[in-house]
This record gives structure tokens, sequence and C-alpha cells, in this order.
């Protein structure tokens, strides 16, 4: 009967630390910080720069364009994507 009270104390204390310290993050709140980034992406290259883009990416994120990897967004910027601005 010990064990039954002991087993049945601890599944709920378990129950109740499981809700208190479960991550309940505000996932409009998380998609509204990612479209804010990307509008700030996308009013830069409508103004035909890349100033102030590099701190919207992560220090190792890696370009994906045309079904493979174009390396890093340094790479890219330092390749086609400055001879892409400058035909605008």
């Amino acid at each position: 009967m010990k064990t039954l009270k002991l087993t049945t104390i601890l599944m709920l204390i378990m129950f109740a630390t499981g809700q208190l310290f479960s991550q309940n993050a505000d996932s409009g709140t998380e998609k509204e910080a990612v479209l804010k980034v990307m509008k700030s992406y996308k009013d830069a290259l409508q103004n035909l720069t890349t100033e102030g883009t590099f701190e919207l990416f992560a220090k190792d994120s890696e370009v994906f364009e045309s079904g493979g990897i174009e390396g890093t967004l340094c790479k890219l910027h330092r390749t086609s994507f400055r001879t892409r601005i400058r035909a605008f």
C-alpha cells in the first residue's frame, strides 16, 4: 500500500511540474518576428542594397538556390549577388 501511495504521489508531482516547466512559446509572436525579418530583407533588396541584411542571418547560415547550396551569405554577396543588384 505504501508503494502505491508513493507511486501516486510521485506521478502527481511529475504531471504538475511537467506543466509548470513546459515551453509554452506563443507561436503568433514567433511568426510575427519571422515576418519582420523577411520584410526587412525584402525592403533592402527592393532598395537595391544589402546594407543591414547580414544581421538578419545567423553567422553559419547557408543560401540554397536553384536546388543547391550556394554557400554563405557573404560568399553569395561577393560573387553573384552584387552583380545582380548592379544590373538593376
